[in-house]
């Protein structure tokens, strides 16, 4: 059982707007993609789409690229105002293979937890890391696959939607980076919903346009990681997605939960 005090982050949120991270999460958070050698000369914008591109195309219908999956690592900084010593930092691994296939694994120093959508079935282990809460989900209730509304080709209209603001350069270890703020335009925001639209992603890039670390924000939520591992391919093996012994069926509604839970117990 995790018993730690819990900080929220949406996972499903930051999947459903950017898929950034990390993200996200990611966001996020970021690619293996082809990157010329004049990268930090690029534009802001050029910089910016290049990182984006590659993952949001993942989560179109149809893709633009070859690429159908996607598998990340991390270290997490921070999670809202709670920073991480350096040499303790929690790792968050991720892998996705829309639109139904999704995998988060957490370890921390007293924390191991595993969450797993693979179609319309999902598992978590370990099995006690979801207590029942009193609110038992719908049994109707099924998930969503894991896309965006519109094919790989439509986002060209990205540049046209996002803001990119160049903030200089910065030290990162060793690194000197570049670091970008990434949100949608004004303009747009005030069209959306405040829980779609308020969000932001400040990307380190070093010279070769490789994101190094990214920080999201959400309207009441944030997180900063340190961008490890992230390999794009055509698929992942079936065996990431093999329920392991002990772990624990779950409904969709809990699976939301157990995510949840999962981000929530790296403080």
């Amino acid at each position: 059982m995790i018993n730690h005090p819990y900080v929220a982050l949406d996972c499903r949120s930051i999947l459903a707007r950017c898929y950034l991270l990390l993200t996200l999460t990611t966001l996020s958070v970021l690619s293996t993609f082809a990157v010329t050698p004049s990268a930090i000369a690029a534009t802001p914008d050029e910089q910016a789409n290049a990182v984006l591109l590659p993952f949001l195309d993942l989560l179109t219908a149809p893709p633009a690229g070859d690429a159908r999956a996607c598998r990340m690592s991390f270290r997490v900084e921070a999670l809202g105002e709670t920073r991480f010593p350096e040499g303790q930092l929690p790792t968050l691994e991720f892998a996705l293979q829309p639109p139904e296939k999704l995998l988060l694994k957490l370890n921390s120093q007293d924390t191991s937890f595993s969450a797993c959508r693979d179609g319309q079935k999902a598992w978590v282990t370990p099995a006690a890391a979801l207590p029942p809460d009193g609110s038992p989900s719908s049994p109707d209730k099924t998930f969503p696959p894991l896309q965006l509304p519109f094919s790989g080709k439509q986002l060209g209209i990205l540049p046209v939607l996002l803001e990119v603001l160049d903030k200089g350069t910065a030290p990162l270890d060793t690194t000197a980076c570049r670091v970008l703020d990434v949100r949608t335009r004004p303009e747009i925001s005030r069209l959306l919903p405040p829980e779609v639209s308020n969000w932001s992603v400040r990307l380190w890039l070093n010279p070769e346009g490789k994101p190094l670390r990214a920080g999201v924000r959400l309207p009441k939520h944030s997180i900063v990681l340190r961008v490890d591992k992230l390999d794009f391919s055509k698929d992942l093996p079936a065996s990431l997605w093999t329920q392991p012994p002990g772990a624990r069926l779950v409904t969709p509604g809990d699976f939301e939960k157990a995510t949840e839970r999962l981000l929530q117990g790296i403080r």
